[in-house]
């Protein structure tokens, strides 16, 4: 149950076209499905962990009512395919088809990660309808990836007469582990015009900048134009692993906040928002990056070294046997 700093703080969100994702933490109850709970009514979307297909269901009927009044473009479960395939593509299409058909629901996201054979499949199951989360995007030039992955697949079921409406993709961006991972890397003492304490916690923010703005400027094209005047919508962005302090900080229309209950009511209690956060401030987001690489911290390198180390823990933490 939520409390009402926490659910004010929701809604506040939601007036400001922030979807809030729930981040579940067990596999057999991804939603609260109690009429009586706040949280089910507020939330608009959920990331699960590996589940069987029953409880996968039960998360979709929960936010179906939500994925309706949106027209499709709120109210989504993602839910992972097998990371070991993350480098074959063929393996990833395959068990995204698997996944939708076991769990036969419009408003289910099958996550694939970013990688490029990920990427390519995911525009495989777009031209298929099959609806995708990409998962562990950590840089500008992998969102880039994802954006030309998204208009490939849209296209091509275009061409093949689908309902462009019926399907979406998300980008995820693991926020959280993005600024610990920085901050690790962070020298112990800095120069005067670059102090190390006030870099911290700020490679997330900037990326996430870096990204709503390179999603303007990619949707302002011609071919983006013909798609969306055949009913496409946006892909979202979708930021993971936020904390408390997140919160306030990545705040932009059509984005989507994805949490725990615990970090929702931490976030509820610093209290309430101070606008977008993310729009036009581009700027900001490159002068931070360029302190960052001052102290040589280069972005490229993390976004690679994390997304190998995720991917490592993500297959060892894989619950299923082929």
């Amino acid at each position: 149950m939520l409390s009402q700093p926490a659910a004010q703080l929701l809604e506040q969100l939601a007036a400001e076209g922030v979807s809030s994702w729930l981040v579940a933490t067990g596999a057999r109850e991804i939603v609260p499905a109690s009429p009586s709970c706040r949280a089910a009514a507020l939330l608009r979307g959920a990331v699960a962990p590996a589940a069987d297909p029953a409880a996968v269901r039960r998360a979709c009927d929960v936010l179906r009512g939500a994925f309706t009044a949106s027209g499709g473009q709120q109210g989504r479960v993602s839910v992972p395919v097998d990371p070991r395939a993350a480098y074959d593509a063929s393996a990833l299409v395959a068990a995204a088809r698997t996944t939708s058909g076991a769990v036969g629901r419009p408003n289910l996201l099958v996550r694939v990660p970013a990688t490029t054979a990920g990427l390519s499949a995911m525009a495989d199951c777009l031209a298929m309808s099959i609806s995708v989360d990409a998962d562990l995007v950590f840089c500008t030039e992998r969102y880039e990836e994802f954006l030309d992955a998204y208009l490939t697949g849209m296209e091509r079921a275009l061409a093949a007469g689908r309902p462009l409406g019926r399907i979406t993709a998300a980008a995820s961006v693991p926020v959280g582990a993005l600024d610990a991972e920085v901050d690790r890397r962070l020298p112990g003492s800095a120069t005067p015009a670059a102090p190390t304490a006030d870099l911290r916690g700020t490679a997330a923010v900037a990326l996430a900048r870096q990204l709503h703005r390179l999603r303007e400027q990619r949707l302002s094209g011609d071919w983006w134009r013909v798609l969306r005047a055949a009913g496409a919508e946006p892909p979202s962005l979708v930021w993971t692993g936020v904390g408390p302090w997140h919160v306030g900080e990545l705040v932009g229309w059509n984005t989507a906040q994805a949490a725990s209950l615990e970090v929702l009511e931490a976030a509820g209690a610093r209290g309430g928002l101070r606008g977008d956060t993310l729009l036009n401030a581009h700027g900001e987001a490159r002068r931070a990056v360029e302190a960052l690489e001052g102290l040589g911290i280069r972005m490229r390198d993390v976004a690679r070294d994390l997304e190998a180390a995720e991917l490592s823990r993500l297959r060892q933490a894989w619950p299923f046997t082929s």
